[in-house]
């Protein structure tokens, strides 16, 4: 049973598992010239667009895994909440076409790196039920969501577009309220032994 699930769970984590999958297009190499070449202050947004990718998806996970309403609520309302955001940086970059959501600048050995981590958790996702897998998805949503609070609010400090930074600021914001509300769920589900 777990073999037949198995290419669904990588379809739907995209081969990986949230914020470690951000292999799409590398930075160009020094060789390739700069004609035209990507704007490097547009690689926060593909960073951040590939994470707001991974993460709408984070809910199709439950269509496999039976889990406790608390959680599934909550892992609903980070997916709805990246979706959006995802679907509005889309529609910004199709507005501007400078804004480059394809070439992220990472060198290959950390899109490797990534890819590899992804994988990974995919597959301890697929494997693990009841509070292992709960702790572990909570931890991977920790993670994303640090990680896109913190890159919307670095991105938004240096944003010359006043829409696009307003939009960033919110997201930021956003993701730190969902990163919250993981937290709340793992300290209130989860403790550490008592010390002796």
């Amino acid at each position: 049973m777990i073999f037949k699930l198995l290419p669904l769970l990588f379809l739907l984590c995209g081969c990986a598992s949230f914020h470690e999958t951000s292999s799409r297009t590398p930075a160009p190499s020094s060789a390739e010239g700069s004609g035209n070449s990507p704007r490097q202050d547009t690689y926060g947004h593909a960073l951040l667009f590939q994470l707001l990718g991974d993460e709408k998806n984070v809910s199709k996970l439950l269509i496999i895994k039976r889990e406790r309403t608390e959680l599934r609520d909550l892992i609903r309302d980070i997916a709805q909440r990246c979706r959006t955001a995802h679907e509005e940086l889309e529609r910004l970059a199709k507005a501007d076409s400078g804004l480059n959501l394809k070439t992220n600048g990472l060198p290959a050995v950390e899109i490797g790196t990534r890819d590899a981590i992804g994988k990974t958790k995919a597959k301890q996702l697929l494997t693990e039920s009841g509070k292992e897998f709960e702790l572990r998805l909570l931890i991977a949503q920790h993670e994303a969501l640090t990680y896109g609070s913190h890159l919307a609010a670095a991105i938004a400090k240096t944003e010359a577009n006043p829409q696009r930074a307003q939009f960033l600021r919110r997201l930021s914001s956003d993701l730190e309220v969902l990163e919250n509300r993981v937290s709340s769920m793992l300290m209130a589900n989860y403790s550490l032994p008592a010390s002796r």
